[in-house]
């Protein structure tokens, strides 16, 4: 027996494809050299720089692992190494976009078995810390509910729509990267899809298509978010206000709390975030704003208007308000304690444009300052408050830099003021967009900008794509557009989605279970008979619910190269089952006729189990959720399909046609 991965894994709970390599391993020789495509076995054991394989092992594009395992094999050919190579891919490296380049391996007539983990789909997803922009406001992936209202993109009209979310799935650790441009940086794995300009050629109209971030380049194009209009001022909900007469309070300083947010009050709250803080358990707020600044006169007045309460005890740096009620107003507005905590509650992105500009101008006031003229800074400690201001500033339609992050050394003066310690923060630009004349040359600006003159959406240039490494993952669905704004940039719907493979009827993302439509409307591809059609010496399906005649279609196919294995591996998120019920699952799929096991030996087919009386196919469907929304009729349909499946291979086994 090969030890092909080092024990230990971050794949899910009842992973198929886990369980097939282990099965696979008892099989393979010592002298066994992989390549392996992106996808959940390649994210979830190689997290660079370091892999849990054991054997040579070569990570490649989700199209490309059939020829990366040709040029493996030529060159173990050309250096007489006694080598057996194997192609591993999933739906997508050998149904779908890896098709081609399995056809011309095994035409070509390479000595490898590619083998095809099976999960009937494909499933891709974002980072924890990803924000969504919601009919609330921004929040971060992990607050969102099924039967949220999010942002979307309508692909017809390119304009900003709400959809509801329909569900929100927990996808395990993944390998992430950073996909950036000048403006965002979102988190994704590198199977997940994004909104790109394909560019036709002279002559021919540009088009939106989705590509995954392996898939994107640096200079290619992709849809950002440049203005979101939501607009209304925000009724606060009422927070506990002591009175006098109350446990221990003898005293109390009389102040009017406000209901709902006003510009006053924004700018106030915006230099709070800025050099504000708050302690509750002392009745205090407190400024860090020197005297003599206009700053200090604009707070007093902004106070005494919102609170009908004047300032409390100042000296030369700070000003100190004196009110338990309004150190717990703020409290309750989520901004965050300390400055490295500080950050702009989901609230503040439905106000209106003026109470926007209101925080923002009390925020630069004292966080910030002018810079050459024409661009603004905003400085702080703490990289959420300068994350959720750049996403802030987009949705009222500034251009917005990057995140820059760095340590500065004690006794530096920043934003006029000496530091009295070693720090770090960082700080981003903003400035106002300039109008392009699109009216001057409309076919050339649209070649430059293809969604120029769209008030809410624009492209941006990918710059740069960095590996992260292994993180906790989301999967998030979105009903009607299938995408939604992450970091500001327009992705797809992450979670489970079609493949070649998948089933007849199977609700996915992509071909949800509508009124009109029920799942996926066309039958899986004969991926094996596809396979035999290039005359190779073996081609076997599998199941991991059948582990010694996996095992022994493993030898046999290291044994004829070139060879074909395509092996049921069950995904307990995508077809919706309990983590333990994925030996089950595959068992009843090849009991059923769903999903049959046979070899195709030199051209001629051989069934490999033939049940003795084979169970309804509803058994199968019903312990799925992916199928659940199936009717009586439809699963009539793909009982008559599946008969008349098996009774046709049968066929073919009696008669002994050669492929």
């Amino acid at each position: 027996m090969t030890e092909l991965v080092s024990k230990g894994h971050s794949m899910c709970a009842g992973c198929g494809i886990a369980m097939a390599m282990n099965q696979m391993a008892k099989a393979c020789p010592s002298n066994v050299a992989l390549s392996c495509a992106t996808g959940c076995l390649e994210v979830t054991t190689s997290v660079y720089p370091v892999t849990a394989w054991k054997v040579p092992w070569i990570h490649a594009a989700f199209e490309c692992a059939p020829a990366v395992a040709s040029g493996m094999e030529a060159a173990a050919k050309k250096l007489g190494k006694d080598m057996k190579v194997i192609s591993i891919a999933g739906d997508g490296g050998t149904y779908d976009i890896g098709i081609q380049a399995l056809s011309g391996m095994l035409e070509r007539g390479h000595k490898v078995t590619h083998v095809c983990v099976d999960n009937e789909c494909y499933a891709n997803c974002l980072a924890l810390s990803t924000t969504v922009m919601t009919k609330d406001g921004l929040k971060r992936i992990t607050e969102i509910k099924k039967g949220d209202e999010i942002w979307a993109f309508d692909l017809k009209t390119q304009k900003p729509v709400l959809k509801k979310c329909s569900g929100v799935f927990d996808n395990g650790a993944k390998t992430v990267y950073d996909l950036g441009t000048a403006h965002h940086v979102v988190r994704a794995t590198a199977n997940h899809p994004f909104l790109a300009l394909e560019r036709r050629g002279r002559g021919k109209e540009s088009e939106l298509v989705w590509k995954t971030l392996e898939q994107l380049k640096v200079g290619e194009f992709i849809v950002a978010l440049k203005k979101l209009d939501i607009s209304s001022p925000f009724r606060f909900r009422p927070s506990r206000m002591s009175k006098r007469g109350d446990y221990k309070v003898n005293k109390i300083n009389d102040v009017s709390i406000p209901e709902t947010s006003s510009p006053e009050l924004m700018e106030y709250l915006g230099m709070y975030v800025g050099d504000g803080w708050s302690r509750t358990e002392r009745g205090e707020v407190g400024f860090a704003i020197p005297e003599g600044t206009e700053e200090r006169k604009r707070l007093a007045w902004l106070h005494e208007r919102i609170f009908k309460s004047p300032i409390g005890k100042v000296d030369r740096y700070y000003i100190y308000v004196n009110s338990v009620n309004i150190a717990r107003f703020i409290d309750s507005l989520g901004f965050g304690k300390g400055a490295k905590n500080k950050t702009i509650p989901e609230w503040v992105f439905t106000l209106t444009q003026e109470e926007k500009d209101a925080f923002v101008n009390g925020l630069v006031s004292t966080d910030g300052y002018v810079y050459e003229e024409t661009s603004t800074r905003i400085v702080s400690a703490s990289k959420e408050l300068l994350k959720r201001t750049a996403l802030l500033l987009q949705t009222m339609g500034y251009r917005v830099g990057k995140i820059h992050w760095r340590k500065t050394k004690k006794g530096k003066f920043v934003v006029y003021r000496e530091l009295l310690k070693d720090t770090e923060g960082g700080y981003i630009c903003f400035s106002k967009r300039r109008p392009w004349n699109a009216e001057k040359y409309p076919s050339q600006y649209k070649y430059q900008n293809f969604l120029i003159g769209n008030e809410h959406f624009e492209m941006e240039k990918v710059t740069y794509k960095k590996l992260v490494g292994e993180e906790p993952t989301l999967d998030l669905r979105v009903e009607g557009e299938h995408n939604f704004i992450a970091d500001g940039i327009v992705v797809h719907n992450t979670g489970i989605q079609r493949s070649g493979a998948t089933p007849f009827g199977a609700w996915t993302t992509t071909t949800p279970a509508g009124r009109k439509v029920a799942g996926k409307q066309q039958y899986s591809k004969p991926m094996a008979e596809i396979a035999a059609a290039h005359r190779i010496p073996y081609v076997a399906t599998a199941s991991v619910a059948y582990p010694e005649d996996l095992q022994m279609k493993v030898k046999k196919a290291l044994d004829m190269q070139p060879s074909f294995l395509l092996v049921m591996t069950p995904c307990p998120p995508s077809w919706k089952i309990d983590s333990s019920a994925s030996v089950k699952a595959a068992r009843l799929a090849v009991q059923s006729g769903m999903w049959v096991l046979y070899e195709i030996e030199n051209g001629r087919l051989k069934i490999s189990m033939k049940p003795a009386k084979r169970v309804p196919v509803k058994e199968y469907l019903e312990m799925q959720g992916r199928f659940r929304h199936l009717t009586p009729e439809q699963v009539s349909q793909i009982q008559r399909q599946t008969d008349a499946e098996f009774a046709r291979l049968e066929k073919m086994e009696k008669a002994g046609v050669s492929f």
